[in-house]
């Protein structure tokens, strides 16, 4: 799967990838005008003709992409999703919302994001935006958060759409290897042997119990098959493109000289020193974007570990010793500060910056999830997924080729 993706394989592909989104819509586009006068029974008949006919389209798909050279899934998502879909929307008619969301066969997809599972714990005007773009396309979407593990609640809620796979979409900005999480959501629930690894308390051979909550195995809620796709990380083609606009702002409204600074990304780290230095290697790989584009110094980025209190002692002091090495060697002035993953561990960062006197600008203050450029990479994961799914027809819980 290493081949060049060519524009008529492409065009082929997107247009089986999006059959069943297509096909839903002109069902609806037919049945929606008398549904208020049909009866159940005539409801009934409508779906389960819906549902055959979706069938034919999906082996038909599996055949003619079987007969393509698609190349690698990330050769496919590197395309612009936007020209795709401006190119196809007189050909493939995207449905909205609609009655037919329920029929079996479609692909579901859960929104995977950072908080506690409670009103106030995570911000739905990040996820929201990803949610309504996925639903446009067609995908049932249901968000879900890192703890307290709801992920059956959404889960069950997509089943009752009649979905046969889902999509897991990893929006927190930790990559493939940078926080042991992955292992949770693909080992444990997931239930793939390979990857079944509990950072907490062992509860049985499938159960884990981790920061305080129970994780079980995702078949004995459902007998949809998963698709773990690639997490989103900081150096994502796509994404590393929202902390250039992060500093182009920062840059306008500070009257920054990016040549007599430093670009410093804050991670929140993680309890493993092999996850730690791959949340370092992704932010710093972001970093050196930016720098790129803006001319900086320096860039790079560090970690705070900030949910333990004796590797975050030591992180803390750690990353500004780098920093303030950084400014004497490139004879920088001040450090442009970014909140890339952190939480409190950004604020220990700034304070011990204060306690050295080191000058500072600190950059937007949130997570960047739910921006344009989110909502674009999410469009590609999924779609690029659904190629996969197509193309695979995967019986088992997997993750996608491109993981790594």
């Amino acid at each position: 799967m290493k081949a060049n993706v060519t524009t008529s394989t492409i065009s082929t592909i997107v247009i089986m990838t999006l059959l069943m989104a297509g096909f839903q819509s002109s069902v609806f586009a037919q049945s929606s005008g008398s549904s208020s006068s049909l009866g159940s029974n005539s409801m009934n008949s409508r779906l389960g003709d819906a549902e055959e006919r979706i069938s034919q389209n999906l082996e038909e798909a599996q055949q003619r992409i079987g007969e393509e050279d698609i190349g690698d899934i990330q050769s496919f998502m590197d395309l612009d999703v936007s020209q795709i879909l401006e190119r196809f929307k007189d050909i493939i008619p995207f449905p909205g919302d609609n009655l037919l969301g329920g029929i079996p066969g479609q692909i579901g997809v859960l929104v995977y994001t950072h908080g506690m599972g409670t009103p106030g714990s995570h911000d739905p005007e990040k996820t929201e935006p990803i949610k309504e773009a996925l639903e446009r396309l067609g995908y049932p979407t249901e968000i879900i958060t890192h703890m307290p593990y709801n992920w059956d609640e959404g889960l069950q809620k997509l089943d009752e759409q009649g979905v046969k796979y889902v999509i897991f979409l990893y929006t927190d900005l930790f990559g493939p290897e940078s926080t042991v999480i992955h292992n949770v959501t693909r080992g444990i629930f997931g239930g793939i042997e390979e990857y079944k690894y509990c950072p907490g308390v062992p509860m049985g051979p499938n159960n884990c119990l981790y920061m305080g909550m129970l994780t079980t195995p995702a078949s004995e809620t459902s007998d949809a098959t998963l698709i773990f796709s690639r997490p989103a990380s900081p150096d994502d083609r796509i994404l590393r493109e929202i902390f250039v606009k992060i500093a182009q702002e920062s840059n306008s409204e500070n009257n920054g000289n990016p040549a007599d600074e430093i670009f410093v990304m804050i991670g929140h780290g993680a309890r493993s020193d092999l996850n730690d230095m791959a949340q370092t290697e992704e932010l710093t790989n972001a970093a050196k974007h930016v720098q790129q584009k803006m001319g900086y110094a320096d860039a790079f980025g560090v970690t705070a570990r900030e949910d333990w209190p004796d590797l975050m002692e030591i992180a803390v002091p750690a990353a500004v010793d780098q920093i303030e090495d950084s400014l004497a060697a490139n004879n920088a002035e001040r450090v442009v500060l970014v909140p890339a993953t952190g939480g409190m561990g950004f604020d220990a960062v700034k304070g011990e910056l204060d306690n050295r006197g080191i000058s500072y600008v600190e950059t937007q203050s949130t997570i960047p999830i739910g921006t344009d450029e989110f909502v674009l990479w999410a469009q590609k994961n999924v779609l690029g997924t659904t190629a996969f799914i197509i193309k695979e027809n995967p019986t088992e819980n997997t993750i996608t080729p491109n993981w790594n």
